[in-house]
């Protein structure tokens, strides 16, 4: 789902976190975190929500089918810019 498709309250939590995200790409900035650390960093995140969500089982599977759908997303568009390499 792109942006412009999102309903509303997907809309509302992404104007909500996204000082947030900006506050920590600016850290990283700073820091001068490397993309392949920030990355590592965004992985220790999620396996720690994951634990964090262990004992709540609808929101721990929501979070997991947005990660998933996240991926499969940057996936397909990555696929397709291939396609055309090809």
């Amino acid at each position: 789902m792109s942006e412009t498709q999102e309903n509303p309250a997907e809309s509302r939590l992404a104007e909500r976190i996204r000082p947030l995200v900006n506050e920590i790409l600016e850290r990283f900035n700073q820091e001068q975190i490397a993309p392949a650390e920030a990355g590592m960093v965004i992985l220790a995140l999620t396996h720690r929500l994951l634990g964090i969500l262990s004992g709540t089982q609808e929101a721990r599977n929501q979070f997991i089918t947005s990660l998933i759908n996240l991926i499969n997303n940057y996936l397909s568009v990555e696929a397709k810019g291939m396609g055309e390499m090809i």
